[in-house]
């Protein structure tokens, strides 16, 4: 790594980006600059402030194209079960006061940028509830799904509907409806487990796509170009699929998807055999894109971190689920 100084870059790096408060250029917080094809979290944590379009490699081996300054980005992955799960992955530019990253709940990158982050995110996710291990609670006849109310939010939420596209290139599953499907389960009037909400989620499908989406063979995410694009593609064994959301201040931006070539599926009203049901684990990328985390895997609800061959039961959403997203929409 390569670090320059000069008066001129730090008062450039000074302006106000979108989200974040000024940042003085003083020694207290970022002067100089992260260069080169590759950085690491340590070179994070120097404070320096980073090139939007540097590639930033994790130390579980997946990469990302730092976003601009201002921006937050969200990688959410599900997995199979009995997988290793990398977690879900924070990647926030804040400018000068430098890259913040957080995986699972732990941060690591510039101190600046982690304080800001966490205060920012804090704000946000106010009121979210996360499951702890074990917090499953069923009575007499109740699925697991319905026993639980817990969420957790990454915090971001869309203005309005997502803008979306689907790229069939080496697609797995034919039926894009069943993606649909999985897109629309959050949205509008849902009834789950007795219980009736509205969420003002929206999605607009807007046909086909040349443009791959912006993920990489390793599970993490490319550079942002506002166009939201669904598609499949190579990614990690145990990992079915991967949702990367670009934010500012909260607000979605861009949102794609990827889902593993792998694996067998099944995109059909009925699945059988050693398949993954597409709906299913849509529905819970979906779950990503417009703002829910993971929870528990005991809770039984879609955000559940893996699934298993055949899981239709994460076409409908669990009572943590729908409480949820009518929270956040």
């Amino acid at each position: 790594m390569r670090r320059t100084t000069t008066a001129a870059i730090v008062a450039t790096l000074a302006i106000t980006m979108t989200g974040f408060a000024a940042v003085p250029a003083s020694a207290a917080d970022a002067a100089a600059v992260c260069s080169g094809a590759m950085l690491s979290t340590a070179d994070l944590s120097t404070g320096c402030t980073v090139d939007p379009g540097t590639t930033l490699a994790l130390p579980d081996g997946r990469t990302v194209v730092v976003p601009a300054p201002g921006t937050t980005l969200t990688v959410a992955p599900v997995v199979v079960a009995g997988a290793e799960d990398p977690g879900d992955l924070v990647v926030a530019n804040a400018g000068a006061a430098g890259v913040a990253v957080r995986t699972e709940g732990a941060w690591s990158g510039s101190p600046a940028a982690v304080t800001r982050e966490r205060a920012s995110l804090q704000r946000r996710v106010l009121g979210a509830t996360v499951a702890a291990p074990g917090a499953v609670t069923t009575g007499a006849g109740a699925t697991a799904s319905c026993g639980s109310t817990a969420y957790s939010l990454t915090g971001h939420h869309w203005a309005g509907a997502i803008e979306w596209r689907y790229n069939p290139a080496n697609a797995k599953a034919s039926n894009v409806s069943a993606l649909r499907a999985g897109a629309d389960a959050w949205t509008g009037s849902i009834t789950s487990c007795g219980r009736t909400v509205t969420s003002t989620a929206a999605e607009q499908y807007l046909g086909t796509a040349k443009q791959a989406p912006a993920l990489t063979d390793q599970g993490g995410c490319g550079a942002a170009n506002r166009y939201s694009v669904t598609g499949w593609g190579a990614l990690p064994t145990g990992t079915l699929g991967v949702t990367c959301v670009w934010s500012r201040s909260g607000v979605a931006v861009e949102m794609d998807q990827r889902y593993s070539t792998r694996y067998l599926w099944a995109s059909t009203a009925t699945c059988s055999g050693n398949r993954y049901d597409f709906r299913g684990v849509a529905t819970h990328e979906w779950g990503h894109a417009y703002g829910l985390g993971h929870v528990d895997q005991a809770t039984g609800q879609v955000m559940k971190s893996s699934a298993t061959t055949c899981d239709v039961a994460q076409r409908t959403l669990g009572a943590g689920d729908a409480r949820g997203i009518s929270t956040l929409y």
